[in-house]
């Protein structure tokens, strides 16, 4: 059975490669299975005299994620684990001439793309090379060592040519000083040394390929000739080379320039493919209320209609994972549902196929379904009514400016109530008239309104604004923030009847008519506070539900974050003028269509409330006291083959429909598909999927085309617990060579050894952690595996005597590390300096970065002179605020009698400024440089920046959770276009840190900065 075969090695008539997640070995046409369900297996390295096998071992679950190195005899036996880093960005690069596993890693580092080289022993002493960021390290005779940088595998970014592409650096001297060797108008990857050349991958000319150069970095040659598929992780021992193309095993002599591909069979289990349920709330997507007595949802992309406590649970349209549904609608007599591709298919609610109608209207992001009408929006902001009976289509409405949303119609089925982005900061309630195709504006396009809900008696439409403009002020950045800014309005449907709030009236029969002149008078607000309003939902009797949240941090929810955001449910009643808290901790709700019912969704549940009956909300048992439904009545069955095509094929549908230009850069994408459809049947596991996906989407050759994996289905990481400090085997004990502190006041800034009542120095020797005794086979980190956020006891010696002292270990130290690196930084400038220059590092352009960069700036708003320090910024949003702060300059002052002038505007940067940068200031981290450049605010130092600037939102996942990108936003400027994207913004002073000045521990970036801005 061939298998989709990853990461090849070579020693002698033996290599080593990847498949089904473990490691195998081929030799004389026989396959062995070295590794067994031991979660995911990247690049094994054969040792240099081929008796060891080091090899990663990858862990990522949603508990975390996990990348640490092993080693298996060659033969076969119990793989032994050699590290304990525990981050997710260590892999195994090769091995050193004296027998340790080469390893980079971001361990110990402040940013996660600074990954370093290690060296590790069979026993596991580490030691940490010094030489800055690098990826690949070669070992050759007369003194020959070669070092990558940004050597990573080609095809997620095809035909890249930013700062961060691979290049390669050489040593002539045994690797104490270094020169840049090799730098392509394209990626390098896969450096290796045979026969006096130096092999590598590289897609310079268009697709990757094997090339070689001398010890000179000239007299290139290319050695293969792929023009579809990439060649990928190459591999040497010395003689020969191995790599990877569309999952096959190549093979290249060099001394005969023999190329052959290896036809490899092996018995593979194929044990990730078996049958399977998973949980129904884990991967609950979409609810919805039929009545009181039954529930419509979606779970893992498959569609049930559920009795709320007792019957039958009835799946309707397709079981197993090979047609997703991603919207569900039910009016209390049939369910619609919408499949991934665009189709809707229509059921009772015991489950029959209606009909099934293929609108031919795009992607469906919103669905709602009343009688014989279907309302649905689609992904290019178009509003589409379609006729069940009929099959006919028919457009509504559509947006310039976004994604239509919340669309829902009046309970007498003619009037569709709905949100239209109507600006470029604005959105409107508007309703749509089916009986005459007329549109009426309910809200003027000034501000923006979400959430419309109808009345179920028919006479309001209620929905949510951000007009409620009271702000607060911000006392950290002296500005006026919106932090409570929405409120819930209604708007009276019928011209003569009287504002409810003014005098309610109950209804004796459901409101059949809509009066829509002049409904735009008719608006009110109710009666309550401003606040952040998620969601409204009509109810029975002249109640209104809404979910509501509190002020809090942006850090928890950013970017890539699975948190949902939890709030409060409350109740309004227009009758008695009355507002109560219903649920506490909601993340969703819903009502039925008669509005006597709300279904709530909590943390790990799903709530039926009877609007009139409060429930026992203390009760998290299922049943009518507690109002909690038994969700294991629903089984969930994933085929995953049938899964994984579906998967593959949305991924390609999502760029196909979203990426930012309608002619995908030139490629034929349909083409794209047909390349590497094929290639699934021989995809055995979640992450070879993921390979190849990426692969695909790779074909684009723009940044961001991202495939964001929760889950691989593998066994729970243990997490490392961390003291905050480094440590460094001195042949008889760990002793501690460093530290990490930032600024000591602020929380979550100094090591745990730095704790009251602790006393333990740099240069103490560490006995113990935890009662773990400490020696070559257990390094500090094998101790503190699984205790995160732990209290331990660590034994130190210092003179002789030997002290205890009980700690609280921290979960992740990278925030620490971080302000460590930071404040050393800004140390070093005001030393060199003379306190004059002020420094300010940010880290990324989301919150955490917003927060570094205030938090800098309120400390040092006295000086002169600023460095701006964006390298390794990860990018985010806030460039356009922050570049505001640095263009401004102070150009006044407020004098007083007794105390020293305050600069005016108040928390802006001063006029002298120098901004460093580096390959590793990405997005929107490359947009500030350019600003900065564009704006002349001072020179820019550094290395050119990323070059990825086609933006993203998270809007879409896989049905198993997997958040995928399609780049949608490019970065235009009326100077270079688009042309930052894949290139990068060049530095006026290009500096590179060589190796060895890592090494020295010389920052020569920022000590051209020091330089610069001391001339100014």
């Amino acid at each position: 059975m061939r298998g989709y075969y990853l990461f090849p090695d070579i020693y002698g008539d033996e290599i080593i490669f990847v498949t089904e997640d473990d490691l195998w070995k081929y030799a004389k046409g026989i396959g062995q299975r070295l590794t067994s369900d031991f979660g995911v297996v990247l690049k094994p390295k054969f040792s240099p005299d081929g008796k060891w096998i080091a090899f990663t071992r990858l862990q990522q679950t949603d508990q975390g994620t996990t990348a640490d190195v092993y080693v298996v005899p060659s033969e076969g036996g119990e793989p032994k684990r050699i590290t304990y880093f525990g981050t997710p960005f260590t892999r195994v690069v090769g091995w050193t001439p004296d027998g340790r596993v080469l390893v980079y890693s971001d361990f110990k580092t402040p940013f996660p793309q600074w990954r370093e080289l290690y060296a590790i022993s069979l026993d596991g002493i580490y030691e940490r090379l010094n030489l800055g960021p690098a990826t690949a390290l070669v070992y050759g005779d007369g003194g020959i060592v070669v070092l990558g940088r940004n050597t990573y595998d080609l095809p997620y970014w095809k035909r890249y040519k930013g700062g961060a592409r691979g290049v390669l650096w050489i040593s002539r001297d045994g690797g104490r000083t270094f020169e840049k060797f090799l730098d392509l108008p394209g990626n390098i990857t896969s450096p290796m040394i045979v026969g006096g050349r130096v092999y590598f991958l590289s897609d310079h000319e268009g697709v990757g390929n094997l090339y070689s150069v001398d010890f000179s970095g000239r007299d290139m040659r290319r050695h293969t000739n792929f023009k579809d598929y990439y060649a990928r992780n190459a591999n040497s021992d010395g003689k020969r080379i191995v790599f990877q193309a569309a999952g096959d095993i190549w093979l290249y002599d060099p001394a005969t320039e023999r190329l052959e591909k290896l036809e490899i069979d092996l018995p593979l289990s194929r044990k990730a493919k078996m049958a399977k349920f998973v949980d129904p709330v884990k991967y609950l997507e979409y609810f919805a209320l039929a009545s009181g007595e039954r529930i419509v949802l979606v779970s893992r992309g498959q569609a049930f209609v559920m009795p709320s406590w007792e019957g039958a649970v009835i799946q309707i349209g397709h079981r197993g994972g090979g047609v997703r549904y991603k919207h569900i609608s039910t009016d209390g007599e049939k369910v619609a549902v919408a499949t991934y591709d665009g189709a809707v298919e229509v059921y009772n609610l015991e489950g029959v196929l209606v009909k099934r109608i293929e609108p031919g209207i795009g992607l469906i992001e919103a669905l709602a379904l009343k009688q014989s009408k279907i309302a649905a929006a689609n992904h290019r902001g178009e509003l589409w009514v379609i006729d069940i009976d009929t099959g006919n289509v028919q457009m509504a409405d559509k947006s310039e400016y976004g994604l239509i949303t919340g669309i829902v119609w009046h309970p007498a089925g003619r009037w569709l109530a709905y949100a239209k982005p109507s600006g470029i900061y604005t959105q409107n309630i508007r309703i749509y008239d089916a009986a005459t195709g007329k549109i009426y504006d309910v809200t003027s396009p000034t501000a923006y309104d979400y959430s419309p809900a109808f009345d179920p008696e028919g006479r309001y439409l209620y929905f949510l604004s951000r007009r409620a403009l009271n702000p607060a002020l911000d006392p950290v950045q002296f500005s006026y923030i919106f932090a409570k800014h929405s409120k819930p309005y209604l708007a009276v449907l019928r011209r003569g009847d009287t504002s409810p709030f003014v005098q309610y009236k109950k209804a004796d029969v459901k409101a059949e008519e809509v009066d829509l002149e002049g409904i735009e008078t008719r608006v009110e607000p109710f009666p309550v506070e401003e606040g952040l309003y998620a969601s409204v939902v009509g109810l029975k009797g002249g109640k209104v539900a809404w979910l509501k949240y509190d002020v809090e941090g942006a850090l928890r929810y950013y970017l890539w974050s699975a948190q949902e955001r939890r709030g409060a449910v409350e109740i309004y009643d227009l009758e008695t003028k009355t507002r109560d808290q219903l649920v506490a901790g909601a993340s969703s709700l819903r009502a039925s269509p008669d509005g006597k019912y709300l279904l709530v969704k909590e943390e790990n549940r799903l709530r039926l409330i009877d609007v009139e009956k409060k429930p026992d909300l203390q009760s998290r048992d299922p049943g009518r006291k507690s109002g909690v439904l038994d969700m294991g009545r629903v089984k969930v069955y994933v085929e995953p083959e049938k899964e994984w095509r579906q998967m593959f094929r949305e991924a390609w549908l999502l760029m196909r429909e979203n990426y930012w230009r309608g002619d995908l850069n030139g490629v034929d994408w349909d083409a794209v598909y047909k390349k590497y459809e094929p290639l699934l049947s021989r995809i055995g596991t979640r992450y070879e999927l993921s390979d190849l996906i990426n692969e695909m989407q790779g074909e684009l050759g723009t940044s961001h085309a991202y495939e964001i994996v929760p889950d691989f289905e593998v066994d729970k990481p243990y997490l490392i617990g961390g003291l905050g400090a480094e440590f460094k085997w001195d042949g008889k004990c760990w002793r501690i060579a460093k530290i990490f502190v930032g600024d000591p006041s602020y929380e979550n800034e100094k090591s745990p050894l730095l704790a009251p009542g602790v006393d333990v120095r740099e240069g103490d020797c560490i006995i113990s952690i935890a009662g773990v005794r400490l020696g070559p086979n257990a390094p500090p980190e094998y101790a503190l595996l699984n205790r995160t956020s732990d209290v331990v006891t660590v034994e130190v010696e210092r003179g002789g005597e030997v002290k205890a002292f009980t700690v609280r270990t921290v979960r992740d130290e990278k925030y620490l590390i971080y302000r460590h690196w930071v404040e050393a930084n800004r140390r070093y400038v005001h030393q060199r300096t003379g306190g004059a220059v002020g420094y300010i590092h940010i880290p990324d352009m989301g919150p955490a970065g917003y927060a570094e960069f205030f938090k800098s700036l309120n400390a040092e708003g006295d000086k002169e002179a600023f460095i701006i320090d964006v390298r390794y910024n990860r990018g985010g949003h806030t460039s356009g605020m922050l570049i505001l702060r640095a263009s401004v300059g102070i150009f006044g002052r407020f004098l007083t009698r007794y105390f020293k002038p305050y600069p005016y505007p108040e928390l802006v940067l001063p006029r002298r400024l120098v901004l460093v940068t580096n390959e590793h200031a990405g997005s929107d981290g490359d947009i500030f440089t350019y600003d900065f450049k564009r704006l002349k605010l001072g020179p820019v130092v550094g290395k050119r920046t990323w070059g990825g600037t086609v933006g993203i939102d998270t809007r879409y996942k896989l049905v198993d959770g997997t958040i995928i990108t399609q780049p949608k936003y490019a970065f235009w400027a009326d100077d270079v276009g688009t042309g930052i994207e894949g290139s990068g913004v060049e530095p006026d002073v290009e500096v590179e840190i060589a190796p060895h000045e890592y090494r020295e521990g010389r920052d020569t970036q920022l000590e051209k900065a020091i330089q610069i801005i001391e001339k100014k």
